[in-house]
């Protein structure tokens, strides 16, 4: 309708209208350009100063990226050294302990033979000698009972001796007074008989012929009954003789006796010394089967000392794995996040070059519209215009529109070669470490803590960093093919020569064999070729006395108290052979009790 009431008006205002209208459109679109062209400035300089801000960020992030990559490098070469010193020292220890082992297998192997063949010669000379301490003791009891009856014949011999003394003295007095009564009585008779004959000489003068034959007659019987007095005294005399020289003889058969009996007692005696020898002998081989004991005890107890020092190391070799594992998880975090950075460069970058696309467009634009004031054609002019405004808007509504696609974190290789082990399906793929977290596309995972934190506090904390936004399908397939290339790096490292990664089937027997082995040094070695032999830090010391066992002493000490008194008296052999035995017995029991009480537990 505008159209309309303007081409009523008149041809001469026409012209003059139409000049109007071009200038109101030129400074409006100059306005408008100036506008959108002072917005572009704008837009264009604050792209310009985050794109140098980010370029400036990224610098920053690349230099502290390859610090930390350096700085990781040092720390993973130092533990891979560690590693592999502490493996080179836990092999060592294993050869130690294997060969300490077969030794101590073949020497228990030997003594427990010779302590078999031993209790069978013991037990055959048990009985034997058994036997003769039985009859053995049926001797010392005689010999008790004939000592006892010694000591009373001694005391009888004795009271009889001094009953003798008194005799014989009683006896001298007797015969003293019985000689001085004879010789007096000899006397008086003499006198007597001299006064007798004088008296009779005189009577017999007096009375020769009366008397002569009575008197006589009574002289002659007197005379015969002096001598039968005479003849009874010295029988008399004669046996007491007898008695007296029959019990001289008895008391130095007795005395001769007595002397036996010392020498027995002597005998006796040194036997007795003997056995009491024998058996110091046979304390001290106890108290050096104690000490060998003691010292078996010490090398149990260092076995399990070296044992939980290859447990700690075990320990510690697990830890520095999962520190490792820690920084392996840490650096793949920073090579996202630097893999991220570069997409959001690459993607500013490209929004900036589309941006100056649209700059240089609307330049253009603005250059031709210059050129429209250059035309004379006022219907040209309307329509170049027309079609200037509709490419500046089509620009515009563009610029808001079009978006250039960032890329994902698929196109992240973390893998060098294209193939790995185990991908042909011949041998079975090793399972290796992973981070349980799921990688986002804004780099935040789930990861654990720092080697710092985890030098500073000792205990391992896992913290859960969620994104900023829920999870798509396309995010899950990101992560599952970042999983698969952070799988195939690692393989590749594998590869490499490297103490790092072990196959988790010969960790788990290892581990496996090392909790089924106990130590005991007095048990028998049933153990396979898989059981973990454990290693000593000190070499076992060989026994004083060499080759030879306990059992071999004291079987040589044997022979030589044997040897020894055999040469003295060689009845009491057997007795002091069994008092032996039943020390040693009692010793063995001893000893097999206390190692089954080890065993127990």
């Amino acid at each position: 309708m505008a159209k309309d009431q303007k081409s009523k008006k008149g041809k001469g205002k026409k012209k003059k209208v139409i000049n109007e209208d071009s200038n109101a459109l030129t400074e409006v679109d100059k306005t408008f350009y100036e506008l959108t062209i002072a917005d572009l400035n704008r837009k264009l300089a604050r792209l310009r100063s985050l794109t140098q801000e980010l370029e400036i960020k990224n610098e920053e992030l690349q230099q502290e990226g390859q610090k930390n990559e350096e700085d990781k490098s040092d720390i993973i070469t130092y533990l891979k050294r560690m590693l592999q010193e502490k493996t080179n020292e836990i092999s060592e220890l294993e050869e130690r302990i294997n060969g300490l082992q077969e030794t101590r297998q073949n020497e228990t192997e030997q003594f427990e033979a010779k302590i078999v063949q031993m209790e069978q010669e013991y037990y055959q000379m048990q009985q034997q000698l058994t036997s003769e301490n039985k009859l053995l003791e049926g001797k010392l009891n005689s010999l008790e009972e004939f000592r006892s009856q010694r000591d009373e014949l001694l005391k009888k011999f004795e009271e009889q001796e001094k009953n003798m003394e008194v005799q014989e003295k009683r006896h001298q007095r007797e015969m003293y007074e019985i000689e001085r009564k004879f010789i007096i009585s000899k006397d008086k008779l003499k006198t007597d008989m001299e006064a007798r004959l004088l008296q009779l000489s005189t009577e017999f003068h007096d009375a020769s012929d009366l008397r002569i034959l009575a008197t006589t007659h009574r002289i002659i019987r007197e005379n015969i009954s002096v001598n039968n007095e005479l003849n009874t005294m010295l029988n008399v005399h004669q046996k007491l003789y007898r008695d007296f020289s029959h019990l001289k003889t008895k008391g130095v058969t007795l005395r001769q006796e007595a002397e036996l009996h010392e020498a027995e007692k002597k005998m006796a005696l040194s036997k007795v010394t003997l056995q009491s020898k024998i058996i110091d002998k046979i304390t001290s081989n106890n108290e050096y089967l104690k000490k060998e004991l003691a010292r078996y005890k010490k090398y149990e107890i260092e076995a399990r000392e070296v044992r939980n020092e290859i447990k700690k190391e075990k320990d510690t070799n697990s830890q520095l794995k999962f520190k490792v594992g820690l920084l392996e998880q840490n650096l793949h975090k920073l090579k996202c996040d630097n893999n991220s950075l570069k997409t959001d460069l690459l993607y500013l970058k490209t929004e900036n070059e589309r941006l100056d696309d649209i700059l240089m467009e609307g330049v253009t634009c603005i250059k031709e519209a210059l050129t429209i004031k250059s035309e004379s054609d006022t219907s040209i002019k309307s329509s170049k215009r027309e079609s200037l405004l509709n490419t500046l808007f089509v620009l515009l509504s563009k610029s808001h529109e079009r978006k250039v696609k960032k890329p994902s974190l698929e196109t992240v290789t973390s893998a060098e070669v294209t193939y790995a082990l185990g991908d042909l399906g011949f041998v079975p793929k090793p399972i290796e470490p992973r981070p349980i977290a799921k990688t986002y596309r804004n780099i935040s995972s789930q990861v654990g803590e720092s080697f710092e934190e985890f030098l500073k506090y000792g205990v391992v904390i896992k913290r859960n960093v969620t994104g900023s936004y829920t999870e798509t399908e396309l995010d899950l397939n990101i992560d599952e093919l970042e999983h698969e290339n952070l799988e195939n790096q690692t393989v590749l490292e594998e590869q490499k020569p490297s103490v790092l990664f072990f196959d988790d089937q010969n960790v788990s027997e290892v581990e496996s064999e090392g909790e089924s082995v106990e130590y005991d040094p007095f048990a028998e070695e049933t153990g396979s070729d898989t059981t973990l032999q454990l290693s000593l830090d000190v070499p076992l010391e060989k026994p004083e006395v060499g080759a030879e066992s306990s059992k071999d002493v004291i079987s040589d000490h044997l022979s030589e108290a044997l040897q020894d008194y055999s040469k003295e008296s060689p009845e009491l052999i057997t007795e002091n052979i069994e008092n032996l035995l039943e020390l040693k017995t009692e010793d063995e029991d001893n000893v097999k009790t206390e190692t089954e009480v080890n065993i127990t537990q």
